[in-house]
């Protein structure tokens, strides 16, 4: 019992130090305010200078969809043509990260870079305007492998030698962002409404729309041309076949026309009457072929249509575009506050130094 009381006591003891610590603490850092101050005036300069020498960006943002309604529409009609002996057609839901990952891809990207247009009045490739507006030049000044004044005078990835791949890297970097640095390009959806967005944001207006309109063209064909390019490659090997027995209809009805024409007067003898049953015998063979080919066709075509994604234009950015740049208040508030932790840091810690050592 003893014992209990003396644990109880030594505890009460060890919060009462605890409390005359902190105020011992508290008291120390209101002392020395000035030196904090001091300590963080450095931090709150930076942040506020490299906010006034922060780019202006111009973000320029798209919106689109993925409309399903009528390839669902479609697949419920599959389903009845497959009592019919046609098959079906089952549709799926397109996934959303697929898609906005698609459009961060090398081949997609590249496709954008590698478009020509205006920016400032200077027509060039896109992937030439980036390398201006971001300042790459100036990163590369110091470069000896063909970087410092290096801009593309191809726009065919296939012929690339290794420098011209080694920007597109770069580039592509600059885009998507890198482990150090964020990227300019920027996708989301939400989930809710399944409706997608692509940001571009770059020191140039008319390079920024410019930019995500392209990416956004390129993915749309890119994404429904993978997309059907089983199904199309399907439907072309249909449609050739389909037209190469109309033709073989055609030729055997004019065979058998002109041969009835010609015979007029001969139907009663055998020969003449088994070459008419030839003819009439290849043209009803021809045209139930052509009828099933014509049927494989329609399916092909239903087929196609329904694998086909219909990517829905919502809003496209259009100028003129609010600038943003990096906020003076939000600049003094963070080095403030960073400035201040430090400063806290080190009275503290030369307090307990210093106590330390005089014990």
């Amino acid at each position: 019992m003893e014992q209990s009381k003396m644990e109880t006591y030594e505890d009460e003891i060890t919060l009462k130090e605890l409390i005359l610590k902190v105020r011992e603490y508290w008291k120390e850092i209101w002392k020395h305010w000035l030196l904090i101050g001091l300590i963080a005036l450095p931090f709150v300069i930076f942040k506020i200078y490299q906010a006034y020498t922060s780019p202006i960006t111009f973000p320029a943002t798209l919106t689109f969809m993925v409309d399903e309604d009528e390839g669902n529409s479609l697949g419920a009609m599959a389903g009845i043509l497959g009592q019919f002996g046609f098959g079906s057609t089952a549709g799926g839901k397109y996934n959303l990260d697929k898609i906005l990952e698609v459009s961060r891809s090398r081949r997609v990207l590249q496709m954008a870079l590698f478009s020509a247009c205006d920016v400032d009045g200077q027509r060039d490739l896109i992937a030439n305007h980036l390398i201006r507006q971001f300042d790459l030049h100036d990163k590369w000044k110091k470069d000896t492998t063909g970087l410092k004044n290096f801009l593309y005078t191809s726009s065919n990835p296939q012929e690339f030698n290794q420098t011209e791949n080694k920007v597109l890297k770069v580039l592509q970097g600059v885009l998507n962002g890198t482990e150090k640095k964020e990227g300019c390009y920027d996708t989301s959806y939400d989930e809710d409404t399944g409706i997608m967005r692509l940001k571009i944001e770059t020191p140039s207006e008319s390079l920024s729309i410019t930019l995500v309109d392209t990416i956004f063209t390129k993915l749309t064909s890119y994404y429904v041309g993978s997309s059907i390019e089983k199904a199309g490659a399907t439907y072309a090997v249909m449609k050739s076949k389909t037209d190469s027995l109309a033709r073989a209809l055609a030729s055997a009805e004019y065979r058998l026309a002109d041969y009835i024409d010609k015979n007029k007067n001969v139907f009663s003898a055998r020969e003449g009457a088994l070459q008419q049953t030839r003819l009439q015998t290849e043209v009803q063979r021809l045209q139930i072929m052509h009828g099933e080919a014509l049927k494989n066709l329609e399916y092909a075509d239903f087929t196609l249509r329904n694998k086909t994604p219909f990517i829905t234009l919502l809003d496209d950015p259009i100028a003129p575009i609010k600038p943003q740049a990096e906020s003076k208040l939000k600049a003094l508030v963070l080095g403030l506050i960073l400035g201040t932790m430090l400063g806290v840091t080190f009275i503290i810690g030369r307090k307990i130094y210093r106590d330390t050592m005089n014990s």
